[in-house]
């Protein structure tokens, strides 16, 4: 292990749905199709934006009990231009770890995340799965015989990776750039303060869930293997490594060929995995592998005498 101080935490992770439509994109005709990217192929994977996944990450936060720790959210007075927050990372969770761009007039002020995020790709091909769905007439009183209006959802099993890179060293640390020419003077939150903010973004990604259609297609997006890597560089060591076989199995080696090839910059690191979602033994082919609540809970203790 390096010397260097901890400057970066990475969090990466698969989770699995079992029939889901978590992101979607353009509708064609009366189909409500999902993202997806197409490999050299001509194969298709599903995705998640980034945006999206900071999206219920927020939520997360709001259902937490910190909706008065975030940002509010403020109309620009150009009717063509985009809304923003507060801009105030001193005060604010969300404006602190997710960032903020101000472009009004009179103020011009942006921060770039701490936290990055990857889009959620999933491992295995869209097979061109779809929910057939109609919107009945019963209820408005119109010609039951012809039947209500038919639309279609694409869908998808699927297991998905995702990876999140946290400079940890920014978190709570403000350029003057980035702050209202009255708040200058704040540029570095109390280092409690900012360990706090880092076990709040742990506890939203504890239990995740959402994206679209969750009204009839309930989709639990948290981990189900889990690596929480503590750094000295800022790598995203896990981001391409993530991957099943077609039986369903996680490919232990890639993960313990990560995990040993950097030792020279994990600090401390933390495996968990959920029982009988993989179908071979991960928890006996990787190394101080536990659970994933207990992951999570020695990363969070890890962290109240993490210096950063």
């Amino acid at each position: 292990m390096s010397n260097n101080k901890v400057n970066c935490l990475n969090i990466a992770y698969i989770f699995k749905t079992s029939v889901g439509s978590i992101n979607g994109s353009w509708t064609e005709g009366n189909v409500s199709t999902v993202k997806k990217i197409t490999l050299p192929d001509g194969k298709q994977l599903p995705y998640v934006s980034g945006q999206s996944l900071k999206y219920q990450i927020r939520r997360g936060w709001v259902e937490l009990g910190y909706g008065n720790q975030l940002s509010e959210v403020v109309q620009t007075s150009n009717t063509k231009g985009v809304n923003f927050t507060q801009g105030d990372p001193a005060q604010y969770l969300d404006d602190d770890l997710l960032g903020f761009m101000i472009a009004s007039e009179g103020e011009n002020r942006r921060r770039t995340a701490p936290v990055r995020v990857s889009a959620a790709i999933g491992i295995f091909p869209y097979r061109g799965d779809r929910d057939l769905g109609t919107k009945s007439k019963e209820q408005a009183g119109g010609d039951m015989g012809a039947g209500g209006n038919i639309y279609e959802t694409e869908i998808y099993y699927n297991y998905f990776r995702v990876n999140f890179l946290i400079e940890i060293d920014r978190i709570g640390n403000f350029q003057p750039s980035e702050l209202h020419k009255d708040k200058k003077n704040v540029t570095t939150n109390e280092l409690t303060k900012r360990r706090e903010r880092l076990k709040q973004f742990f506890e939203s990604l504890e239990n995740v869930w959402g994206g679209g259609k969750q009204s009839r297609i309930l989709t639990d997006m948290s981990p189900k293997f889990l690596a929480i890597t503590f750094q000295t560089s800022k790598s995203p060591i896990f981001l391409e490594t993530l991957t099943l076989s077609d039986q369903e199995e996680l490919n232990v080696g890639a993960v313990n060929e990560v995990l040993n090839g950097n030792t020279g910059i994990i600090a401390k690191k933390f495996i968990g995995v959920q029982s009988g979602i993989f179908k071979n033994n991960v928890v006996a082919a990787v190394k101080d592998t536990t659970s994933i609540q207990d992951a999570w809970k020695a990363a969070k203790i890890h962290i109240e005498n993490l210096v950063f």
